[in-house]
């Protein structure tokens, strides 16, 4: 049923990559997506794959902060040491890698409370994109129409650090061998009101399978390969049943839960592209799409 709809979303999803190392020499990868909007190299993804930055960002300064402290400090030969250690946890280094090797992504706008990140690419080529996204007319999104997500789980990476760079090394992520799709109904449409920053109103829709970690900024599309939304996060709904089960002769109660998809509703996302002169397609009535912007 999705066999081509996964097709065309192969062709303008791509993995995103991001790396860390921590001070105490620990290297970490973790993949998500993102969706190429247009021949200019215009994409969304998940607001959350930005944290590690964030994080790297405050982290930097504590640093530097730790170091300027600790040379200003007269040390006793005959006490203690009253250096301030540095937590291992702190991120020395980062890196991000936007589906191919040496783009960057810049004009980046992260809404934090919404999830989602709008960025440039840089030195990115058009001719490397066969076909765009369209993204489907909010007016005819039904409830209960079977949808399919797509994204990078189920990737393991073990990142080298090149000290002399500074930099990371990983294996290849062939965005078409690695793209893994998942279907589930369009089972709700929630508003959460007008964003803090008065950008957009949220609307978001859930789905009755969940998002796999990997899958975050990649698209919610039906059997057309109309974008419905983007994946941003899976919630755990309690289901108000508490089986009794067993184990090594231990009994226990078992929560149940159901697992649901959250994506970001096309709507909220023609409405940050839209302020910000963004071209994109979106289906016509007569025409197939029409490109907005």
């Amino acid at each position: 049923m999705f066999a081509d709809a996964c097709q065309k979303a192969m062709k303008y999803t791509r993995p995103v990559a991001v790396s860390t190392r921590t001070y105490d020499g620990q290297l970490n990868t973790d993949v998500g997506a993102m969706i190429v909007l247009n021949e200019e190299g215009w994409v969304i993804t998940a607001g959350h794959i930005f944290d590690s930055f964030v994080k790297f960002q405050t982290d930097i300064k504590k640093m530097e902060e730790i170091k300027s402290i600790n040379a200003s400090r007269v040390q006793n030969p005959h006490s203690p040491s009253n250096e301030i250690k540095m937590d291992k946890s702190l991120i020395t280094n980062h890196s991000f890698w936007w589906g191919w090797d040496g783009v960057r992504i810049n004009n980046v706008v992260v809404n934090r409370q919404v999830d989602i990140a709008i960025g440039r690419l840089e030195n990115f080529n058009s001719d490397w994109i066969e076909e765009y996204p369209v993204f489907a007319d909010p007016e005819h999104m039904r409830l209960g129409t079977i949808v399919c997500r797509g994204g990078y789980p189920f990737i393991s990476i073990k990142p080298e650090f090149i000290e002399d760079k500074k930099a990371f090394r990983i294996p290849s992520i062939p965005h078409d061998r690695c793209f893994y799709p998942i279907e589930g109904i369009y089972s709700h449409y929630e508003s959460k009101g007008k964003s803090a920053d008065g950008s957009c109103i949220m609307n978001y829709i859930e789905t009755s399978s969940p998002g796999l970690k990997g899958q975050s900024g990649g698209p919610i599309f039906d059997r057309d390969g109309r974008i419905y939304g983007m994946q941003v996060m899976t919630e755990h709904r309690p289901m108000g049943f508490h089986p009794a089960a067993e184990l090594d002769g231990q009994k226990y109660i078992e929560n149940q839960f159901m697992n649901i998809g959250v994506g970001i509703h096309v709507s909220t996302i023609f409405e940050l592209l839209n302020s910000r002169n963004i071209r994109y397609q979106m289906e016509g009535d007569e025409s197939g799409f029409r490109i907005i912007g």
